[in-house]
C-alpha cells in the first residue's frame, strides 16, 4: 500500500457513506465502490491499468474492518 492511499484511508471523513461496501482507493480518491469485491476489483483494475489500488471493506458497524493490500 502506498503512503498516499494509506494516509487518505486514515483521514477519510465520509466513511459512513460507504458502509457495507468495498472501496478501491487510488491517488487519494475512491475510484470504485460496490457490494461485491470481485466487481469492484475488476472495475478498479480497468481504471488503474498499471497500478494496484488499495481495497477495503467499510464495516456496517463501527469497530469492524477488513483491509486487502
Amino acid at each position: 500500500m502506498s503512503s498516499v492511499e494509506s494516509q487518505f484511508l486514515l483521514s477519510m471523513e465520509n466513511r459512513k457513506q460507504y458502509r457495507g461496501k468495498w472501496i478501491a482507493i487510488l491517488d487519494n480518491k475512491v475510484i470504485v465502490e460496490g457490494k461485491d469485491l470481485k466487481e469492484v476489483y475488476e472495475e478498479a483494475m480497468k481504471k488503474s491499468k498499471t497500478r494496484t489500488p488499495l481495497f477495503e471493506q467499510i464495516p456496517e458497524k463501527d469497530g469492524e474492518e477488513t483491509l486487502l493490500l
